[in-house]
Formats: structure tokens, C-alpha cells, sequence
């Protein structure tokens, strides 16, 4: 029986207005939803899905359910073997019957899954090699994960960002990023919770650097886990090393991580960028579409092109990085090197596009001969004097 078929079943029941099955990789499998749900939307819902049950399962909490209303409806998430169901309904629904009509219908959809292991999975690339994030990176997705939920609890959000934002936004980092460009996490946060972020971070364990955090508490905090040696920057409003990447309006748009286009930025404003920065770059691309406009699980041009046309020194290490990307790809396989080229080159029309600011157009006539970024705050090295921001 299709899966369309057994998930017929399901909108028999009064007050559900359709389902839909995943399977535990990602993919949609079917769905019953009326016509208003897109399919693009059901297959950006589908990835932010399932990444959220995989997280939460990597921070050690088996969430078998997640109930969420809405002021229009509900929607059911169940954890099923070999995938989860998604059942959108009324607030209303008589859930014992609910349950009572899922039990049968999820044993034939888990024996469906069952019969097509291969279907959903996207082909690998061929590596020496496992293809899973390294045990470093792991490691630290796990910690960051950990951190993001026990700071929930006491009423603190706080985001991945980096390295880690990176391996947990992009499932091609297990493919293409053995290492992480920074071995330690980077947090975002808000300013507004500088002081009860401190007492946080020492009660899960951190010790704190504290001439470090007293000179430049306002924006940024740095801890190191005595146990791992793991080191941690909190950055408070702003990514600041070689640029100043502003976050603070994207901080509650995303559960775990900021958006795709802040974790870009972060690493596209790297001038000294290596090799591991430059593939976390390209593995954000090959799995995030690159538009005009705020969506779920894109990058977002306008953002970019904006932020270049207002400062040269943003738009000279950005394009420079497009450029060392799309070298740094060249032995990468088809279709992945073809689709990662393609959205550097869209970024880099875009950003020669949009209409560049006075300000701008003043300080390109300088070029490279006066230095166009700082010179990024490292903790081992202390305060500087220069940088005081208290």
C-alpha cells in the first residue's frame, strides 16, 4: 500500500486537515496536505524538522513526540521507526481517538520505510575515510547542543555559531570537513545578559578569563572547559574578529543556531581564511539556496549585498573569499563542485550589483594600500589597549 494511501487513514479522523511522513534522513515520503502547503515549504519544514529531532537526540533527550499549537491549528510531530509523522490538525482534537487510530497506521507506514532504506539517502561522495563528523567536531556539537538547552531552562538564548553552527546546519559537513576551522565552541548571545551569562557558564563547568571578560565584557565573554582544554567565545550582539557581523535582530530566528546567512558571514569575513575555513564556506552553500529575501534554510542575498555596498572594507574580503572558495572546490565531484559554483557566482553578482554607498566609493579610492579590517582581539595575547570596550 502507498504511503499516501495509509496516510489517507489518518484524515478519515474529525478535526485532522492532513499528514505528512519523513523518514528519519530528511525526505518527504508522502503527505495528504491540502493544496495552500507548497512542496518547497514541506521540504524546508521537513530538513528543520528532523535536524531538531536528531539534535535533541544528540544531547542524549529521546523526544518520541512534539505537540505545537497554533492560533490557527496544531501540528502532531511523532517519532516513528524509520521516520515521523506529521499530523496537522484542530486545537480541539479528540486525541485518545487520535492515538487509538495511529497505532495501526504507524506499524504499516514503519514497515513501509523499512522496505525502501536506500530511497531517501542522497549519494555520497566517494572518501577515504568514515562519513561522519570527525569525534572533535562531534564532541562539540554535542557540548553545544547541551549548552543551548540548559540555558533554555533558565530563561537564556543563546545560539551556535561557527564551526558548530556550521557541522550542525550543514549535514555535507560529515562529507567534506574533517576539522573543525576553530576546535572550541562560539556562542552567540545577547549583551542584555552579559552578567547572568557569566554565572551560567561557570555553573556548567567554564572557567572564566577574567581580566579578559572584565575588559571586554560588553560584547564578548571567553571561558576554557578545564577538563576538555575546550575554549569558548560568547559573542554578545556581534561576531567581531576581522569585521563586525551585527546578529542581534537574527538571534530568536532559529532554535539552535543562527540563520545560514549570519554563519556564512562569519566565516566570508576571515581574511586570513584557510582551508577549513573555505570548505565550512562551501558546504553552506551546497546545502542552502541562496535568494532574495528571509526564508527557512536559505542564504539570504539581500543581506550580503547590502552589507558590502555599505562598506568596501566587507565587500573586499567577501569577494576575495568567493574567489579562494571556488578554487579551493576545484576537485570536488559533480553535481556538488556545479551547484557550490554557481551559488559563489550568484553572491558575486549580486554584491557587484547593489548600488554602493559614498562612504564606500570614498574608501575604495584607497584600495589595499591602508589596511581595510582589525586585527582580531585573541584572549591568550590579553587586552589591548586599543580595543577597550569594557
Amino acid at each position: 500500500m502507498a504511503f499516501e494511501e495509509l496516510l489517507q487513514e489518518v484524515n478519515a479522523i474529525p478535526g485532522v486537515e492532513g499528514t505528512f511522513l519523513l523518514h528519519e534522513e530528511g525526505a518527504v515520503q508522502g503527505h495528504t496536505l491540502p493544496a495552500r502547503y507548497p512542496g518547497e515549504a514541506l521540504a524546508a519544514a521537513a530538513r528543520i524538522i528532523t535536524r531538531t529531532f536528531s539534535a535533541l537526540e544528540a544531547s542524549r533527550r529521546r523526544v518520541p513526540e512534539v505537540d505545537l499549537c497554533f492560533a490557527g491549528g496544531r501540528l502532531i510531530l511523532r517519532r516513528i521507526p524509520g521516520g515521523i509523522l506529521g499530523v496537522c490538525c484542530a486545537r480541539s482534537i479528540n486525541r485518545p481517538l487520535l492515538d487509538l487510530a495511529l497505532q495501526p497506521v504507524i506499524r504499516s507506514l514503519s514497515a513501509a520505510l523499512k522496505e525502501q532504506p536506500t530511497a531517501p539517502r542522497k549519494p555520497r561522495a566517494s572518501r577515504a575515510g568514515t562519513l561522519r563528523l570527525s569525534t572533535l567536531i562531534q564532541d562539540l556539537v554535542n557540548e553545544g547542543l547541551r549548552l543551548v538547552e540548559t540555558a533554555r531552562t533558565h530563561g537564556i538564548p543563546i545560539r551556535l555559531l561557527g564551526s558548530v553552527g556550521i557541522a550542525y546546519h550543514a549535514p555535507s559537513a560529515a562529507r567534506y570537513l574533517p576539522t573543525p576551522s576553530y576546535p572550541g565552541l562560539e556562542l552567540a548571545a545577547s549583551s542584555r545578559q552579559s552578567k547572568v551569562l557569566a554565572v551560567f557558564m561557570e555553573e556548567q563547568g567554564y572557567e572564566p578569563f577574567a581580566r579578559f571578560n572584565a575588559f571586554y565584557g560588553t560584547r564578548r565573554l571567553h571561558f576554557r572547559k578545564p577538563e576538555t582544554g575546550w575554549p569558548v567565545d560568547v559573542f554578545l550582539d556581534a561576531y567581531e574578529m576581522y569585521h563586525r557581523m551585527e546578529f542581534a535582530a537574527a538571534l530568536g530566528r532559529e532554535e539552535i543556531a543562527l540563520p545560514p546567512t549570519w554563519l556564512l558571514l562569519s566565516r566570508l569575513q576571515a581574511v586570513e581564511a584557510g582551508e577549513a575555513e573555505l570548505l565550512e564556506i562551501a558546504v553552506l552553500l551546497l546545502d542552502h539556496e541562496v535568494v532574495e529575501g528571509e526564508q527557512p534554510e536559505t542564504v539570504d542575498l539581500r543581506v550580503i549585498a547590502g552589507l558590502c555596498a555599505e562598506d568596501w572594507g566587507w565587500y573586499r574580503t567577501v569577494t576575495m573569499n568567493l574567489e579562494r572558495t571556488a578554487r579551493q572546490i576545484e576537485g570536488w565531484e559533480e553535481p556538488a563542485r556545479g551547484r557550490v559554483r554557481e551559488r559563489l557566482e550568484r553572491l558575486r553578482q549580486a554584491i557587484e550589483a547593489a548600488p554602493k554607498s559614498l562612504g564606500w566609493q570614498m574608501r575604495a579610492r584607497l584600495g589595499d594600500a591602508v589596511r581595510w579590517y582589525q586585527i582580531p582581539v585573541r584572549p591568550e595575547e590579553g587586552p589591548r589597549p586599543d580595543m577597550a570596550i569594557g
